[in-house]
């Protein structure tokens, strides 16, 4: 079940560059490994970012389908950001889905001019 996140209070900085997401093929070197893709036959882009809210601050990797062309150390707008729980071999963790993933900046300097 994915599980929505609000994100009204949080601000998300980029700490890396956006690198499209590869299925695990047993057997291939990582190079030859396909893209991995959304439902809709989009491919999956995953972006860490810094959410800071609250006093706290975490890293996080996010799904996003295509690439959501943002740089490293600028700051960025998730929407419709979802978390998934998984386990899987006995390792378990929480995977993080966005609908979109844009820039704040590119939002500020539209609403100025």
């Amino acid at each position: 079940m994915r599980l929505p996140i609000d994100t009204s209070r949080l601000q998300f900085l980029a700490v890396s560059g956006a690198e499209p997401l590869k299925k695990f093929e047993d057997g291939k070197p990582r190079e030859a490994w396909a893209p991995r893709m959304d439902g809709n036959g989009d491919v999956l882009w995953g972006l860490k970012v810094v959410a800071l809210g609250d006093g706290d601050a975490e890293i996080v990797k996010v799904s996003v389908p295509g690439d959501p062309g943002v740089r490293q150390g600028e700051m960025v707008r998730v929407e419709g950001l979802t978390a998934q729980p998984w386990e899987n071999e006995g390792r378990s963790g929480v995977a993080f889905r966005a609908t979109a993933i844009r820039s704040a900046t590119a939002r500020a300097e539209k609403a100025a001019a």
